[in-house]
């Protein structure tokens, strides 16, 4: 592995390395570093579990690919080292993947691409279910192309955060652009895409799986340094102060992000 895929992926805090149940039943407070690092981590070790079970090419569905993992494609080129046969989707066409990467691509959303059913091991999205319109929709799409006892993994903001809940709220209210063009000084046309907030909660990912079919529904929930690239100014105080909270009031559902393991029935 090239030094600066290792790198990516090295575990660097005592979390960063957990398994899916482990993650789970922690409390993942400054325990984990780039949320990026952890997912990749889980994606490879349901790689590695697949092959250890019934071994055979290992087949993995990338959905909004976009520039990679957090639109750092390193982290999907350390991934591809454990994939035998690698698909990515994505909607914007104004993205392109790096040459190579996958063995098949298209640009298309989840609800409309041309897969396979029956067929992948383990389909995966970062950072994307906060844009879903349709989430049963979605997640039934996901579910079709999956194989029996399949996984379908996810990270996207938590409900439960300050961050989300702030950010929900002016996205009802129509503010949302507004202030995210003051915090980012218009450099959100770069890289922002329009929220939903439509399956990002315990129960809408619940409700949203059952109805989609899916036999298990797992959660877990971490954060790192959280949201400080928009604490900046007076918010900074709270910040801090949401911090001490979070290291004396440990309510791990109220954590940033959220990660979902969802398996459809053998």
């Amino acid at each position: 592995m090239p030094p600066e895929w290792e790198a990516a992926i090295r575990a660097r805090r005592p979390h960063d390395d957990l398994g899916f149940d482990e993650l789970a039943s922690r409390y993942n407070f400054l325990k984990t570093t780039d949320r990026r690092r952890v997912f990749a981590r889980l994606v490879i070790k349901e790689c590695e579990r697949v092959r250890g079970e019934r071994g055979g090419p290992v087949r993995v569905l990338d959905i909004g690919c976009g520039n990679g993992i957090g639109r750092q494609v390193v982290y999907s080129e350390a991934m591809r080292m454990a994939i035998d046969e690698f698909w990515g989707i994505e909607p914007d066409t104004q993205v392109e993947p790096r040459d190579g990467l996958f063995d098949h691509f298209q640009h298309a959303l989840m609800e409309t691409a041309d897969l396979p059913e029956n067929y992948f091991d383990i389909s995966y999205s970062f950072m994307v279910m906060e844009h879903v319109v349709d989430p049963v929709g979605y997640l039934r799409a996901a579910i079709r192309c999956l194989r029996p006892g399949g996984v379908h993994l996810f990270m996207t903001p938590n409900a439960g955060h300050y961050f989300t809940i702030t950010a929900s709220l002016l996205h009802r209210l129509g503010a949302d652009e507004l202030v995210l063009h003051l915090l980012k000084r218009g450099a959100e046309q770069s890289y922002h895409y329009p929220v939903q907030y439509r399956c990002n909660s315990r129960r809408q990912v619940e409700e949203s799986a059952r109805k989609a079919g899916f036999s298990s529904v797992k959660l877990a929930y971490l954060e790192a340094e959280g949201p400080t690239g928009y604490m900046k100014g007076p918010l900074k105080l709270a910040y801090h102060a949401l911090r001490i909270k979070r290291r004396v009031i440990r309510h791990k559902c109220c954590l940033l992000t959220l990660a979902a393991r969802l398996e459809k029935c053998a």
